[in-house]
């Protein structure tokens, strides 16, 4: 057998996991292969919450724009060594797989830090907005910032499914997410003031880190 035949022949046997999980400790950038969307980069996290976690949003350092169009964040923007978003069609392919939990990492302005865990999280396909599911909430934060938006569609400015009857809420507040009427914790909001987790009390927010990771993989 020639040397190329032999080498085609190995990639293809080579398996390409779907979730962060095979890749155990080692933190970075891997790559998976999703049906639907076929072979992607994603940034794995194994320092925050254990091993296996796909990081599919990063605000650390304010240089990405997220006021972007529908095609942007169903496609996925920003750079895994700063800000990025992963894309709404990858995140939905990826947790349409089995059920996942999400961990949100939290650091305060005043540098205290905060997590969210939600056990059972999905967003729907697009013709049905990337509608959001969340499950039962654990972790340190003192409020649910999260539970107003469940089962709301995604929202941009060229894409309106928020349930605000005067005008679009992501064309007034700079950014993609699942408003309802409009917001109370937005994590892809620009910095300073609309950078928060809040219900009825804010936390202000110099740094967020959204991870997925299967539900069941680590009783295994």
């Amino acid at each position: 057998m020639k040397l190329k035949e032999c080498e085609t022949k190995l990639s293809q046997s080579v398996i390409i996991p779907t979730t962060c999980i095979l890749f155990g400790d080692y933190s970075g950038v891997h790559q998976l292969n999703v049906s639907g969307i076929g072979l992607f980069n994603v940034l794995c996290d194994s320092q925050l919450a254990g091993p296996g976690w796909i990081v599919i949003q990063q605000r650390v350092g304010g240089n990405e724009s997220f006021d972007r169009d529908w095609a942007t964040y169903r496609k996925g923007f920003g750079s895994f060594e700063s800000d990025f978003f992963l894309g709404l069609e990858k995140i939905h392919r990826i947790t349409s797989l089995q059920r996942f939990e999400l961990y949100i990492h939290l650091v305060a302005r005043n540098g205290s830090t905060y997590n969210a865990r939600y056990d059972d999280f999905k967003i729907s396909d697009e013709d049905n907005g990337y509608s959001l599911s969340l499950g039962k909430l654990n972790g340190t934060v003192f409020e649910d910032g999260l539970r107003y938006y469940e089962n709301t569609k995604f929202t941009t400015f060229d894409h309106d499914n928020d349930k605000n009857d005067r005008g679009n809420c992501a064309d007034w507040f700079k950014s993609g997410w699942w408003y309802n009427n409009c917001f109370s914790s937005n994590l892809n909001a620009p910095y300073e003031q609309k950078l928060r987790w809040c219900y009825y009390e804010c936390i202000f927010l110099k740094e967020v880190k959204i991870l997925i990771r299967p539900k069941e993989a680590m009783k295994k």
